[in-house]
């Protein structure tokens, strides 16, 4: 029984979280495949307090002239350095926008795959509890 209700937490947390970050790897791989180009700019930079991991601001600006940021990792990106920016059209295209791509960077991609993974493997994991404690019960 307690194998079967780990399993069934497992899969909730790790299942949906997988989830939505494979939404967002699609979003952005739209945008990188059919989406428009702009010329960008790295913002600005960050990192919190006693972290050594860097957060990066994107400026943009749509082909309808409005000026947009959105926030994306990527390795080895200087603030003011030069950007191709993509993204999709529509109500709210700083959501859809990522520097992936030529032009751009290419880590952003490799971080979306990692969390994939790691959210992924646990997911299965969870899987294989519920099969484990439902084999439990039926004994």
């Amino acid at each position: 029984m307690e194998l079967l209700v780990i399993g069934l937490i497992g899969l909730a947390t790790f299942g949906l979280l997988c989830a939505v970050l494979v939404r967002q790897l699609a979003d952005r791989l739209r945008s990188v495949f059919g989406g428009l180009v702009a010329d960008g700019v790295c913002v600005r930079r960050y990192s919190s307090e006693g972290n050594t991991h860097w957060h990066h601001v994107y400026g943009f600006t749509t082909a309808d002239g409005r000026y947009l940021e959105f926030e994306e990792d990527a390795a080895f990106m200087a603030q003011g350095q030069a950007v191709t920016v993509r993204y999709r059209p529509g109500r709210n295209p700083e959501r859809t926008a990522t520097v992936m791509g030529q032009g751009g960077a290419w880590s952003p991609l490799f971080g979306h795959l990692f969390g994939i993974t790691i959210t992924g493997c646990f997911t299965l994991l969870a899987v294989l509890f519920i099969w484990l404690g439902l084999d439990e019960l039926g004994r």
